[in-house]
Parts: C-alpha cells; sequence; structure tokens
C-alpha cells in the first residue's frame, strides 16, 4: 500500500548525517552472519518492464533509456519515497535473469554513492526499515557475483543504516511506519554480522508497539485491511527470524499473529485477496497466503464481525461491510466516509466494489475517493455520511464528524442470513437515519437489499421540514453500487434492470423497487500498478426524499434464478 512520505526537516537531516558520520567512525563489523530465503514477492511483470527501462509507480512513469532509477528527478513525493524504500527490489527479483541482476546491483551502489550518508528523501525511519528489509531479503539475488570489494560496501551501508536506525526509530509516528523501522531494526540485527547486541532494546520497543497499536482482538485503530496485513507480514518475518536464530519469541508477538490471522481470514474475498476499506487496497493473495503459512495459525471458519467489519458467506457469494463508523485520531486524515458500504464477490469474481484509494492518482483522487459517493452505499444531496474540514492538514483532509451510532443485528434463519445495519450520519443534517438490510439465502445465488431513510422523532422531523423549505428542489437519495472493471454491464430495454456478466461468464441481473430512476454511469476503480484510474461503471438508483421515511428495495440474482422472486 502506498503511503504519503514523511519528510524531514533539514535540521533532522544534518542530525541523521552527523550519526552516520559518527556510525563510519565507530568502525562497524561488516558482514553477513546469513542470507534468508526471499520473503517479499514481486511481479514478473513489473521486473520485465524495469529491466527494459521503464518504471510505473504511484500513477507516475519513467522511461529511464539505459540509465538508472536514480538519473532522472522523480515526478512526487510519494514516487520519490517509494523509489528510496527499494519496493522494486522485489519486481527485479521476481523477474530474476542476469538483466535484473546487474541493474539491482548497479541501483543499489548507485544509491549508496549518491545518498548513502544521509543525502535525499530516503532517511526517515520507516524508509530505512523497509530498504534494510529488501536488501537483506534479496541479498543472495543481488550480491551474487559481485567483487568482494562492492559486497563490502553494501554490507558497510547495511551497518551503517542499522545504527541510524537505532537512534531514529522512535521518530516514526505510531503504526505500520514504526513497525516497519523496528522490524527492519530487529531483522538486521540477526543477519548482519556484529549487530547482535542492539537485539534488546528493539525488541522490547516492538513489544511495546504489539500492545499499544494493535487490540486484543487483532485490531488496528486506521481499519484498514490493507495496513493489517502489511503489519502482520511484518510481525510474520520477524517470528520466522528469531525462530531460524533460536532467540525466544515475545508471547505478545505470538498473541498479536494470532489474533491477526483470523481478522485477516474474515476479510477476504473469494479471489483470497482483501477488501478495500479506508485508504487500502486489495493486497496481494500471495504475500496474504506466505504471511498465514508463517505465522502458523490453522485456518478456520471465517468470523462473521472483525476490525468494524461484518461478512456474509452462503455458496461461492462472500460479502464484506462496514459496519461501523471511520475511525477518528491520527486515522481521521486517511480514513473513507463508508459507514454501510460493502463489497461482494462471487468465487474469484469480485462483482461489487468501492472505488479504492485515489492516493496514488493525485490529491483530487484521494479526496474523491474518501467520500460516500465513491463507495457502495447510500448518500443524500451528494454529502457524505461523515463530514470533512475544510482546510487541509499535510497533504490530507481529517475527518471531524463521523456517525455517533452504528448498530449492527444478524439474524439467521433455515432460508438465509439477514444483516440489518443502521447509522445517524444523516440525522445533524437532515434528521434522517440510513437504515440498510441484506439478505443472502443459504445457495449466495442472490442478494436481497433495502436502504431505508427515515426520521426518527419529532425533532428530526422538523429539521428534515426545514431542509425540504431552504432548498428549492426536492431533496434527493442516491444509492451506488460500483462495478469491478472485469464486469460488463448492460442497461435492460425497460430501463428497470441491468444485467452483469462477470468474467466467467457467468450473468447476474440487478433490480430495483421504489427509486425514481435507475442509471449505468461511468465510476472509476483506483489499482496500484496503473498510469491512470481503471474506467468502470456504477449502477446508481436515485430519487426524492417525500415523506419521513423512504424505502428503496434492490436484488441482485443469477440469471438462472427469477429476480422478481427476490423483490
Amino acid at each position: 500500500m502506498k503511503k504519503r512520505p514523511h519528510r524531514l526537516s533539514p535540521i533532522t537531516q544534518l542530525k541523521y548525517r552527523w550519526y552516520l558520520r559518527r556510525a563510519v567512525w565507530s568502525k562497524p563489523v561488516v558482514g553477513l552472519v546469513s542470507a534468508p530465503e526471499p520473503r517479499t514477492i514481486g511481479s514478473f511483470e513489473r521486473g520485465q518492464q524495469l529491466v527494459s527501462g521503464r518504471v510505473l509507480i504511484t500513477g507516475h512513469i519513467m522511461d529511464l533509456g539505459d540509465g538508472s532509477v536514480w538519473s532522472l528527478p522523480p515526478p512526487s513525493d510519494l514516487f520519490a519515497a517509494e523509489l528510496h524504500g527499494f519496493g522494486w527490489l522485489d519486481d527485479l527479483a521476481a523477474f530474476g535473469d542476469q538483466g535484473a541482476k546487474t541493474k539491482a546491483q548497479a541501483w543499489v551502489l548507485e544509491w549508496i554513492s549518491g545518498f548513502g550518508m544521509g543525502k535525499g528523501p530516503g532517511w526517515s525511519a520507516d524508509l530505512t526499515g523497509r530498504r534494510l528489509i529488501r536488501w537483506i531479503n534479496h541479498s543472495s539475488f543481488f550480491l551474487n557475483q559481485l567483487s568482494k570489494s562492492k559486497k563490502s560496501i553494501i554490507c558497510h551501508s547495511m551497518a551503517l543504516q542499522t545504527l541510524l536506525l537505532v537512534r531514529s526509530w522512535h521518530q516514526t509516528s505510531p503504526g505500520r511506519a514504526r513497525f516497519e523501522a523496528l522490524c527492519g531494526l530487529v531483522c538486521a540485527t540477526q543477519f548482519l554480522a556484529g549487530m547482535g547486541q542492539l537485539l534488546g532494546p528493539a525488541l522490547g520497543a516492538l513489544e511495546v508497539e504489539c500492545q499499544t497499536q494493535i487490540d486484543a482482538e487483532g485490531v488496528i485503530n486506521s481499519r484498514n485491511p490493507e495496513e493489517l496485513l502489511d503489519v502482520f507480514s511484518l510481525l510474520t518475518w520477524v517470528k520466522q527470524t528469531l525462530n531460524m536464530t533460536k532467540i525466544p519469541v515475545p508471547d505478545i508477538l505470538t498473541d498479536r499473529v494470532a489474533h491477526i490471522a483470523p481478522v485477516l481470514r474474515c476479510l477476504r474475498h473469494g479471489d483470497g485477496t482483501l477488501a478495500r476499506f479506508h485508504g487500502g487496497g486489495q493486497g496481494s493473495e500471495h504475500i496474504l497466503d506466505q504471511a498465514l503459512a508463517i505465522s502458523g495459525v490453522r485456518p478456520s471458519v471465517p468470523q462473521d464481525r472483525a476490525m468494524g467489519f461484518a461478512r456474509l458467506n452462503a455458496g461461492a457469494t462472500s460479502l464484506i461491510m462496514d459496519v461501523a463508523a471511520p475511525p477518528l485520531g491520527p486515522a481521521r486524515f486517511s480514513a473513507h466516509a463508508s459507514t454501510c458500504a460493502f463489497e461482494l464477490s462471487v468465487g474469484r469474481n469480485r462483482l461489487v466494489v468501492n472505488c479504492g484509494s485515489g492516493l496514488s492518482f493525485g490529491d483530487d483522487w484521494q479526496i474523491a475517493s474518501r467520500s460516500t459517493a465513491s463507495h457502495a452505499t447510500a448518500g443524500i444531496e451528494g454529502l457524505s455520511s461523515s463530514r470533512f474540514s475544510h482546510t487541509k492538514t499535510g497533504y490530507f483532509q481529517a475527518l471531524k464528524e463521523t456517525p455517533k451510532i452504528v448498530s449492527v443485528q444478524k439474524t439467521e434463519a433455515f432460508d438465509g442470513v439477514r444483516l440489518h445495519v443502521n447509522h445517524n450520519g444523516y440525522q445533524a443534517s437532515h434528521g434522517l437515519i440510513h437504515a440498510r438490510t441484506l439478505d443472502l439465502p443459504v445457495d449466495g445465488k442472490g442478494l436481497v437489499g433495502e436502504d431505508a431513510l427515515y426520521a426518527p422523532d419529532s425533532g428530526d422531523i422538523k429539521r428534515l421540514d426545514a431542509m425540504r423549505e431552504k432548498s428549492s428542489d426536492a431533496l434527493q437519495y442516491s444509492v451506488r453500487f460500483h462495478l469491478h472493471p472485469d464486469v460488463v454491464p448492460s442497461l435492460e430495454f425497460d430501463g428497470n434492470a441491468v444485467s452483469l456478466t462477470l468474467v466467467n461468464g457467468d450473468v447476474w441481473v440487478f433490480r430495483h423497487q421504489g427509486a425514481n430512476q435507475l442509471l449505468l454511469e461511468d465510476s472509476v476503480y483506483f489499482e496500484e500498478g496503473r498510469l491512470h484510474p481503471r474506467p468502470t461503471a456504477q449502477i446508481t438508483l436515485v430519487g426524492e426524499i417525500k415523506e419521513i421515511t423512504t424505502h428503496v428495495r434492490w436484488s441482485l440474482a443469477k440469471a438462472s434464478e427469477n429476480p422478481q422472486k427476490a423483490i
């Protein structure tokens, strides 16, 4: 997952350069104790692109020609951070031919020559930890066939970065950034010669981070599934590293790994990747599978509630719904207004999705992607169910108002399961509660939903009447269903249904009852590794709020079933 870079102040950069010079004077031991098996997984296709001279990161592309990734100025701060974090080394290792190895060796050595003494944007502790993990992880790949002197240069740089991390890790923000810094430091103490004495304090700090940033249920504050996967992957690597070196694994680390694993399983779709909420992408099923395997936590029946999400499962159909208010605290700068939004997959095919995070595609897309309209749920007058501040703090707008009440009720019966959720995100502004009811039959071949907007008491009725009088036009609601780009939609001739063809040829039909209008509109799907957002479509139900209670019913059913029976 892409994150905004943490900028170091000029004073901090000077301080770090001084620390690095002192580290040089200390003449640290240089060398690798051992080279681990690679644990980070890259993309063969992206590796092939890098070897051919093209690098695509965070919605930007650079044509390198015969140059290196350091030969051209990066087009954005986020792009620069990704370069200096060396995630692209995973891709070169995945491609793995001699050309990829030669570029990896040259670009690592060029980085050391140009930036290795504290210059450039890559010295925040999270990037330093991430870079160390990549260098250690792929050391058997890019150190092979290098001369002794060049190996020594690289190992010397890793030693200096480790000694700097000892001083800098605490300056990162608590959460994923600090996990990257500390996990990189712990692993470096086990694989680099002469660093073993640093393990105790680093492991102690990591224990504190596990205790304070991951609760006893395996949940993190941001409620971002992909961020949880990132943290889980880091912790499982530390756990495996300590096991390899016969170091006792702290109880708190073992406990948090054991509790995170079922949360991630709850948030997986049928294709093995994660639901996309609160700034997270779908992650990689291979990384998740690998981390789950390393964790040693045995699979079980997926939980039906975890980290503020509810899961419905029947047949081949999986539904994951946001049933909590967005997080506040530090996470308010990246959280989405997605209460009552859901994603739906059938087997390995995604059907209904959220747009995802627009962070990689610029600030305008980032802001738009966090709105309620970018999620599969209901909205009023284009207003989000959680409010954003009008001013930006750094790169982001913070959430300042979220629903105060979110209630959830799940009912199971012999013929299926019902999920009922409501929230009061529109009560203060319009006097309305949004209630959503979803029914999934036992065979998973259909989904019936109802969205209701109602004023719960006399004071809210007065507020709703005041909003009507204030507006020259009737108040409008919209219920949106963003479709995965692989779904082919077709509006039927009567305009009251949409046929949805999945990649495997299955056809589902969407119908509605109660809305004034059914629209098939353009939408976007934000996906990492692409230059632009992917175009897709959305089904939108639009209507007027005329009474104190408004009901909209809709259904999704396989074409082999009679969708009319569902309504």
